[in-house]
């Protein structure tokens, strides 16, 4: 979807460089202003001139991670629903044609609408940056132990590689992480709250989910308190007191630095608060989608509100830093969710390996394809000295 020039030249962030009036360099690319230089040098954390190194700690790291995951699926999974293994290969065997695809190709759609969401956040970025960027940074932080950093740099690396400014850049990643928050922690628990108070009304036996109650209010309260504290920080005058307290650390240009990428923030989530989050709220719907029709795959019938339960609480598992995105963890509750709903044992474990494919595999698959391109394939619109 590309937006007409008069929409990019109306979504100009105060505090960052209009795209008509940023000097170009000889080959038409953005050329580096000096907030740029010293930038980068003072944010030596976010380091977006050159790539994250894969150290061999985090290949070690991720290596384990993969095999806590196997590990968990191979004994968890039989041992939460009661089926064997052999049981659940016989299952996965009779899936129609058309299951496997429908989760790749609604992964895949789930990527592009959370792409969107990032594109929104960078006025001005070209559709393909914000793509690689984003499912790079995904896949990176699915597969590295406490790869949020590391992911974020390597998107960071990316559009900055794309030739957009480093300002630009930092108050995108921001709003798109603040979206990612809300709906991800706060609208998906509550959603999954209201369909567990329904439960009883829906089914005449008062079908409940175990434990799907006090593990969303618990999300729940991080979530909120996570919301009020960044409310709070995000006033400009709080701000600037916590940045007076920090005086002697941070330097002058620093502190104003942070100030005019605040209110570049505030204005972005001000002005454009429909195209930051729609995309994200379609992307969690395609996988809404994908938990339906793994469920009409394996021949078992839930009733709707109930699967939005189900839904939430694998999306609060998924937030528990065990494993890559809750994989072993989220499959195994949710199969004995179902079961509890009265779906056989097979027929459950293997609905969420298939919903696993969607959640898991689809987001691995395209972000080392992005990776890769990125690194390899992708020109490099930095300006040249």
């Amino acid at each position: 979807m590309r937006e007409s020039p008069h929409v990019r030249g109306s979504s100009k962030l105060p505090g960052t460089p209009d795209p008509e009036s940023v000097p170009r360099a000889g080959n038409g690319t953005v050329a580096q202003s000096g907030t740029d230089a010293w930038l980068v040098e003072e944010l030596s954390e976010f380091d977006a001139e050159r790539p994250p190194r894969l150290t061999p700690a985090r290949i070690v790291a991720g290596a384990l991670s993969a095999a806590l995951v196997i590990a968990l699926l191979a004994w968890a999974l039989p041992w939460a629903t009661g089926a064997s293994w052999a049981e659940i290969a016989s299952t996965l065997s009779t899936l129609p044609l058309w299951a496997v695809p429908a989760m790749v190709l609604l992964g895949v759609g789930a990527l592009l609408l959370e792409s969107l969401t990032v594109r929104a956040a960078l006025p001005g970025s070209r559709w393909a940056p914000a793509l690689l960027g984003h499912s790079a940074s995904s896949a990176t932080a699915l597969a590295v132990p406490g790869g949020s950093v590391l992911g974020l740099g390597l998107m960071g690396w990316i559009l900055r590689r794309a030739g957009l400014a480093m300002p630009l850049i930092l108050t995108g990643i921001v709003a798109a992480s603040l979206v990612e928050m809300v709906i991800t922690s706060v609208l998906i628990p509550v959603l999954g709250l209201a369909a567990y108070a329904l439960s009883s009304a829906l089914t005449p036996a008062g079908i409940a989910l175990p434990g799907a109650l006090w593990a969303a209010l618990l999300a729940l309260l991080g979530a909120v308190i996570a919301l009020v504290l960044t409310a709070v920080l995000l006033r400009r005058p709080v701000l600037s007191r916590l940045l007076t307290q920090f005086g002697e650390v941070l330097p002058e240009r620093v502190e104003a630095l942070i100030l005019e990428q605040r209110d570049a923030l505030v204005g972005m989530l001000r002005r454009r608060p429909m195209r930051l989050v729609l995309p994200t709220v379609g992307a969690r719907l395609l996988q809404w989608v994908a938990l339906l029709l793994a469920i009409e795959a394996v021949g078992a019938a839930v009733p709707l509100a109930l699967t939005v339960a189900i839904f939430a609480l694998g999306r609060v598992l998924s937030l528990v830093p065990l494993t890559p995105g809750g994989a072993g963890v989220t499959e195994a509750v949710g199969a004995a969710a179902l079961i509890g709903l009265g779906v056989a044992a097979a027929e459950a474990a293997a609905a969420m390996l298939l919903l696993l494919v969607t959640m898991l595999l689809v987001p691995l698959v395209c972000g080392a394809l992005a990776a890769v391109v990125a690194l390899s394939l992708a020109p490099d619109r930095r300006p040249r000295s």
